[in-house]
């Protein structure tokens, strides 16, 4: 049995070491979960707690072998997270659930090792990332108190935040972390992929003392279908 399980060991990595490169060009898409991530103190008054929103994505991956490939690509990505600002008892009104989202352009780099078959193969793969950050929306409703107690005062609200380069980070860069399933279909491949990324860069600039650092961290859950451009596996 063992012999067995090692010699089919041996020819599926036979195969992925003497597949032909290729190219591959896609374009997937999908959830993206944020993490508000503080470090170097806390805001007080606020409350925050997982975003929600999406990524699309054009990719392009270079497989060296059937074991080893680099991917990189153009992503635009929504980096959220949700917020409860409570002023209630010093400026009469509180915001329930504010939205903010980031909204970036990144450029990922990462090397995958895959394993499997010339059917479906498993991988994971890790690297880095670059961005810049184009818009920054919020949205969520306001909630009076006091002398207005009415249903039609929870004010529902959407607006874009203007982005100041003297306080704002406009770039950001990071680690990133994948796992992923590929199953072949005609001439490419359907790729389900699960994404991690830690953001290296704060929102904001250093532009004063005692400042609290925020950064987004994201959990991304992608699906795409990539084009074989070159060689067979």
């Amino acid at each position: 049995m063992r012999r067995a399980a090692a010699l089919a060991l041996a020819i599926l990595m036979s195969a992925c070491l003497y597949a032909v490169p290729s190219w591959n060009l896609g374009i997937e898409g999908g959830y993206t979960m944020g993490f508000y991530d503080q470090r170097g103190g806390s805001r007080p008054l606020r409350e925050f707690s997982l975003g929600h929103a999406f990524e699309l994505a054009v990719t392009a991956e270079y497989r060296v072998n059937g074991w080893f490939s680099v991917a990189s690509g153009l992503r635009y990505i929504g980096k959220p997270y949700d917020s409860l600002i409570n002023t209630a008892e010093i400026a009469g009104f509180d915001f329930y659930r504010s939205r903010n989202v980031s909204h970036f352009f990144e450029v990922p780099l990462s090397a995958r090792f895959s394993l499997g078959s010339s059917t479906m193969r498993g991988f994971l793969g890790t690297g880095a990332y670059i961005g810049v950050r184009f818009l920054s929306t919020e949205s969520g409703i306001m909630h009076s108190q006091g002398f207005i107690t009415t249903a039609g005062s929870n004010m529902g609200f959407w607006s874009v935040v203007d982005l100041n380069p003297a306080s704002d980070n406009l770039f950001d860069a990071g680690f990133l972390a994948e796992a992923g399933f590929g199953y072949t279909l005609g001439n490419g491949e359907l790729l389900i992929i699960a994404r991690y990324q830690y953001s290296f860069t704060s929102l904001d600039r250093a532009y004063q003392k005692e400042q609290v650092s925020r950064y987004i961290d994201t959990l991304s859950i992608t699906a795409g279908y990539s084009f074989r451009l070159g060689g067979a596996e």
